[in-house]
């Protein structure tokens, strides 16, 4: 997109807010939840403003316009902002603390001789870490002023900047940071925003500072211990590679946490286009790095794009008018006269719900099937990437039970879901760190997401605090799964049509409109394009390009593919 000229500039003056006040302070705490959606690629990389300085003899409110329109650029710390504070208050603003990302318009108020407000709405922060929440509250924004050689300057205001949603979504770019599981075989990604022309080296920072308190337990980082940017170090781009260095700590790291440390910063800074490789150094000497000898940790596990079904009692794919059998695998599920059912990623294991009731496994080779779960009124079960099934009664979200392969139950600890409400569905992530459940209460549907603690052993032990807590509108919670990594597709009943939105994990909620009555959501491969709803009438219906079509299949589920 071309540079934005003055007059865009002077709009954008008037369009863009203040920052906090000294008294007004940007939220620090609460969930990570959901906004406004944004419209197209998640952030606008190459786009660029060119603010102005401030013009001689202008006016305190000229000066404070000014300088909140100089928030649209970052370039050289954000120096065109920097222009408008006094020469002593220049040195001490950070602007990279937090954006608020207000909602409408503001308002402008001369309160003192040299005190100017700004008043707004914020729709959502995003902290100096990257990490992006929700959050409508009214601010009152303060700044002071001052005359420097007879010239009005900003001698007071708040850390960080204010910038329209618009704007924001223009300028930022969004961007996964990935952690690892505790056996290295899953990427697991974090979602952080940045402003342009600032990102690289904010996701390297960031990386390095490890996993954010909510995925701690659940996910790691490879880097050793106290590992930063070396003293001269930096991230700089050139032809395409981004060349790391970093402080000594990393020489500790072993050949195979070098491949791991290499991969997390690949595929984080993947987002970037300018970069298509990354090379490492320690205090200026490369960093020798084995190539791997097998396939590495992946970022996003893809599954078959066939749809997986049970109809006219076969169990299998489904393709050019048959469902493929799994073998005695498939035998074993229509067996159990299924009514639902989860399938393992390498399709060796399958967790079935019965429509008698009860849940069971399934397992290929010559093990029958096992029935593990009979309590009454459970719900689908999941599995996770240790073969684990996840089984629990709709009416008592906080019995949460584990089987392992060896079929032994394990309760998990205390899950702290709402006793007053219904589980509807729960869902493990296909890196296994993470599970997203939709529930039923009172006010309406709540989705929650959260990080899996193990134990030594690895086996699910609680889960930590949710990153996602938000309560939404709609009449029924019916169904939730992951529409990919990221990615979570809530299915809700709404005035007898059924209702589809988006949860972005550290990002925006957006809505994929209605369809008509639906009783199950399944997540497939391309985030909302991999989507399959199953309608009361038993057809398939899946979303293209803005609304959902129906197959005119029709079969009796859709199952899980991990």
């Amino acid at each position: 997109m071309p540079d934005r000229r003055r007059g865009l500039a002077a709009v954008l003056a008037i369009a863009v807010v203040g920052m906090l006040s000294a008294c007004v302070s940007i939220p620090s705490s609460g969930s990570v939840t959901q906004g406004v959606a944004i419209n197209g690629n998640a952030g606008g990389g190459n786009v660029q403003y060119n603010p102005e300085g401030p013009a001689k003899g202008a006016k305190q409110q000229d000066i404070l316009k000014g300088f909140v329109a100089a928030f649209t650029s970052a370039t050289g710390g954000y120096a065109v902002a920097k222009r408008y504070l006094s020469s002593d208050f220049a040195s001490k603003w950070d602007p990279s603390a937090a954006v608020q990302v207000r909602s409408g318009q503001a308002r402008l108020s001369q309160v003192g001789d040299t005190t100017m407000e700004y008043s707004f709405t914020a729709s959502a922060t995003v902290d100096a870490s990257g990490v992006y929440k929700d959050g409508s509250q009214p601010f009152t924004l303060q700044f002071s002023f001052v005359k420097q050689r007879g010239e009005w300057r900003i001698s007071a205001a708040p850390a960080g900047i204010v910038l329209s949603d618009q704007t924001f979504q223009r300028i930022f770019v969004s961007t996964p940071l990935y952690f690892l599981d505790a056996n290295n075989e899953h990427l697991v990604p974090d979602l952080r925003w940045y402003p342009n022309g600032t990102a690289p080296a904010r996701i390297v920072a960031a990386l390095l500072g490890g996993p954010p308190p909510w995925l701690k337990g659940a996910a790691f980082s490879r880097f050793p211990d106290g590992t930063q940017l070396s003293d001269v170090g930096s991230v700089t781009v050139d032809a395409g590679v981004a060349r790391i260095d970093l402080s000594k700590e990393a020489q500790n790291a072993t050949a195979a946490e070098r491949q791991l440390m290499q991969l997390q910063l690949s595929e984080s800074l993947r987002s970037v286009g300018s970069i298509s490789r990354v090379s490492l150094s320690v205090n200026g000497a490369p960093l020798q790095i084995d190539d791997f000898a097998s396939s590495p940790p992946q970022a996003d596990t893809k599954v078959d794009p066939q749809a997986l079904v049970f109809r006219k009692g076969a169990f299998g794919f489904y393709a050019n008018g048959k469902v493929a059998s799994l073998g005695p695998l498939s035998s074993k599920v229509v067996a159990l006269d299924p009514q639902a059912a989860t399938l393992s990623s390498d399709q060796t294991t399958a967790a079935v719900l019965l429509r008698q009731g009860g849940v069971s496994v399934v397992r290929k080779g010559a093990t029958p099937a096992t029935p593990i779960d009979q309590r009454p009124r459970l719900i689908a079960p999941s599995l996770d990437e240790r073969d684990y099934v996840w089984s629990v009664p709709a009416d008592s979200p906080n019995a949460i039970t584990v089987y392992d392969t060896n079929d032994v139950a394990h309760p998990l600890i205390s899950p702290a879901l709402p006793t007053d409400s219904q589980i509807v569905s729960l869902e493990v992530s296909r890196d296994g760190a993470r599970v997203a459940i939709l529930l039923s209460t009172s006010t309406g549907p709540r989705l929650i997401v959260a990080a899996i603690l193990r134990n030594e052993k690895q086996v699910p032990v609680s889960l930590g605090p949710p990153v996602v807590d938000v309560s939404f509108g709609g009449d029924v919670a019916v169904d939730a799964t992951w529409a990919d990594q990221l990615t979570i597709a809530t299915l809700v009943s709404v005035n007898g049509q059924s209702s589809v939105q988006l949860f972005t994990i550290g990002g925006q909620r957006v809505s994929l409109g209605t369809m008509p009555s639906a009783k199950s959501i399944v997540g497939g491969n391309n985030g909302q394009d991999g989507l399959r709803a199953l309608g009361m009438d038993s057809s398939i219906w899946t979303y293209r390009g803005s609304s959902w079509q129906s197959s005119n299949l029709t079969v009796d589920f859709i199952a899980t593919q991990r």
